[in-house]
């Protein structure tokens, strides 16, 4: 009589991420190697753009699309294919996000070569955190931030002010105390020199605190609540939201970000 036999496990290794990450106002970049991840859609519009190849990218309703670059509108269930590629999401609530959202066509657009190489000679890195270049190459344009009344812009002392901020209890009705004007004209003045509401940005920022305490060795809870979130779950939902990854695969690509 013959012994059972186990069946073999023919899953294969999971794929890490690997590389670098960068996060600014309203947008995140990843460059290197995308690893696994499930189909999933997330409130931010997602660039694709392939290294040297083309990218893969699976969309619901369309199938596989393979294309020098993609872009992917907010909330399309897509899943990237693993390989080298570099990412940009983009906050759907952003100028950015505004100006690109409607050149998708059924949740998507394939970038030319010649677009990709535009992209890729603009890419943001740590000297240079302005997504402006990257927004030109794709034909877009940032309008211009109009000057403030008065010389002394007081708004932008107080976003200044949240970039290095270490609690996360302002409220629009506290922060415009604290410029001294009206809730009303300071929400005014956020969308012209951010080019997004309020609420989202400080959103941004919290996770931006949240993965640079963990990048730079605190565990992922005291990482989560220092930066305003009630605890790890609560950040890792949130990445997933607006993001469709784990903290766990950006805290490496932070750390080799620079």
């Amino acid at each position: 009589m013959s012994a059972d036999l186990t069946p073999l496990d023919r899953r294969r290794p999971r794929t890490p991420w690997r590389g670098g990450a960068l996060m600014g106002a309203g947008w995140a970049t990843f460059a290197g190697a995308v690893g696994d991840n499930r189909d999933h859609a997330h409130h931010a519009l997602q660039l694709v753009v392939g290294e040297a190849a083309d990218v893969v990218v699976w969309i619901r309703g369309r199938g596989e699309v393979q294309a020098p670059a993609v872009l992917l509108d907010a909330d399309v269930v897509h899943r990237l294919h693993p390989g080298p590629a570099r990412l940009l999401y983009l906050d759907r609530e952003s100028q950015a996000g505004r100006l690109l959202s409607p050149t998708c066509v059924a949740g998507a657009r394939g970038l030319t070569s010649a677009e990709r190489h535009a992209v890729l000679d603009a890419w943001p890195h740590p000297s240079r955190l302005a997504l402006g270049p990257v927004l030109a190459a794709l034909g877009q344009d940032l309008p211009a931030v109009p000057p403030a009344e008065g010389s002394d812009d007081r708004v932008q002392r107080v976003l200044d002010s949240l970039v290095t901020r270490t609690t996360w209890e302002g409220t629009l009705t506290s922060l415009a105390a604290e410029a001294a004007i009206s809730p009303s004209r300071f929400r005014h003045r956020v969308r012209e020199l951010i080019g997004m509401p309020l609420r989202p940005y400080l959103r941004w920022l919290r996770l931006r605190q949240a993965l640079t305490l963990a990048a730079r060795g605190e565990s992922l809870t005291r990482a989560a609540q220092d930066a305003g979130f009630a605890d790890a779950a609560h950040l890792t939902r949130t990445m997933q939201r607006h993001f469709g990854v784990a903290p766990s695969d950006v805290i490496h690509a932070l750390r080799q970000g620079g």
